[in-house]
Order: structure tokens, then C-alpha cells, then sequence
């Protein structure tokens, strides 16, 4: 009885332990979102940003053809071209799922020369609470751009607001830094404002500064009323105004 005993309790051990070890950590967007939330952040806009050349030269009507698949491969409209001094760019815009508004731009900025690389940029944005469509949104677009030679550069951003009389906009930034367990490698302060870069292991990937390499920045102020804080964060950085 003894020896089943222990056989039991040892394949039960076994089992839970593969059980824990299967369960996926959290992604870099779950975890920002996760941060912000707890600092009482009231999500109201987020972007998913890509933004990189493609990793190979390609002929001049060789990009014509990338954007038109990149527009169908991505489920948006026409891309349709314009040139100005700056050279050729292609642009289509489209809806993932109920809310998501997508845009592509292709740039080729040396028209001059027989090949180039040219520059993709694509970016998603919500208004409102994030859902778990992010995941499966993020995968997709990885596996389109993989797919055409492009080497995604994923940048996520979320802000909102919460009621902030009295609020100290340094208080709500270390807050999250520390849910995040990130030291501070650069920061900017005023009066109403706090930015801060920063590292966390809990992270990916990452941009080397001149204070050292850094992955998340967040960022709070005061609106100009005094009765509200605005909290934006980013990975690697912010790119939204704020």
C-alpha cells in the first residue's frame, strides 16, 4: 500500500510539473498592459508598430509588387502610390477585427538608384480596453512580413488616464517601473512630467543608448485642467505623442 502510495504521489508531482511548465509567460504586451492597469490606468488608445527596410535589395518595380501584396496579404484596401521629393510611397489602410484600424506605408526614398531597400511601416491602433485579440493580431502581421523578407520590429504602446488631483506623475511612473522590475537607465522631469527609460529583463529585444540598453519607457503628466493624469507606455519606446 505504502509503494502505491508513493508511485501516486510521485506521478502526480510529475504531472503538475509539466502542467506549470506548459503554461506560456505572459507576452510583452500582456505584461505592459498588466502594469498599466495596476497603476489605474484607464486604457483609452494602443498601437502596435512595425517599422523597418526589408532585409534585402530589391528592383524599383520590384517594390511596386511588395506592396501590393503586403496590402492583400494584410487584409487592407488598394495601396495606392504617390511621389513627392522625398520618392515613391504606397499607402493602404483597412479594420482588423471590430476596432483595429491598420495602415501600411511603403517608402522607397532612393528612386535614384536601380535597387534599394525600402522602408515598411505598419500600425495598428485601437481606441478603448485592449482584449486578447493583440496575441493573435501581433502573429499574423510577424508571419506576413517574415513572409516577404521583412524582419519585424514590433513596437507596442498603450495610454490612458485616470483622475489625478494631487497625483504625482514621478510616483505613477516608479509604480510601474517597479511592477516591471526595471532600473532606470535615461529620465526627463518637469514640473508636470515624468519620462523615463528604462530596462527589465521581463522584456524583449531592446535599443542600446547612450546610457545603456533599454527596452520600456514610461511616461506621465499632468493634463493642463490639473484634474487628470496622462500614462503612456511603451516597448522599446513610446511611439505615440504624449
Amino acid at each position: 500500500m505504502d509503494r502505491k502510495r508513493l508511485v501516486s504521489g510521485i506521478l502526480f508531482f510529475f504531472i503538475l510539473f509539466l502542467s506549470v511548465g506548459s503554461v506560456s509567460p505572459p507576452d510583452d504586451t500582456e505584461q505592459l498592459i498588466d502594469a498599466f492597469r495596476r497603476a489605474g490606468g484607464q486604457p483609452e488608445k494602443i498601437v502596435l508598430h512595425h517599422g523597418n527596410r526589408t532585409q534585402t535589395p530589391l528592383l524599383r518595380e520590384e517594390v511596386d509588387d511588395l506592396a501590393r501584396r503586403l496590402s492583400r496579404e494584410l487584409g487592407l484596401g488598394p495601396a495606392r502610390r504617390t511621389e513627392d521629393r522625398h520618392g515613391h510611397r504606397w499607402t493602404a489602410t483597412g479594420k482588423w477585427g471590430r476596432n483595429l484600424q491598420a495602415r501600411l506605408n511603403v517608402i522607397n526614398d532612393r528612386v535614384d538608384l536601380r535597387k534599394n531597400r525600402p522602408y515598411i511601416s505598419v500600425q495598428l491602433t485601437d481606441r478603448g480596453h485592449p482584449d486578447g485579440e493583440w496575441t493573435r493580431f501581433r502573429e499574423r502581421l510577424e508571419k506576413v512580413l517574415t513572409g516577404n523578407g521583412i524582419d519585424p520590429h514590433l513596437q507596442f504602446s498603450i495610454q490612458g488616464s485616470r483622475p489625478g488631483m494631487g497625483s504625482d506623475p514621478e510616483e505613477t511612473v516608479r509604480r510601474v517601473l517597479q511592477r516591471l522590475n526595471a532600473r532606470e537607465i535615461e529620465g526627463m522631469r518637469t514640473d508636470r512630467t515624468t519620462s523615463i527609460s528604462a530596462f527589465t529583463p521581463a522584456l524583449r529585444g531592446g535599443l542600446e543608448t547612450k546610457g545603456g540598453m533599454m527596452n520600456v519607457q514610461v511616461a506621465a503628466r499632468m493634463d493642463r485642467s490639473g484634474e487628470r493624469l496622462i500614462l503612456t507606455l511603451g516597448t522599446p519606446i513610446i511611439t505615440i505623442e504624449y
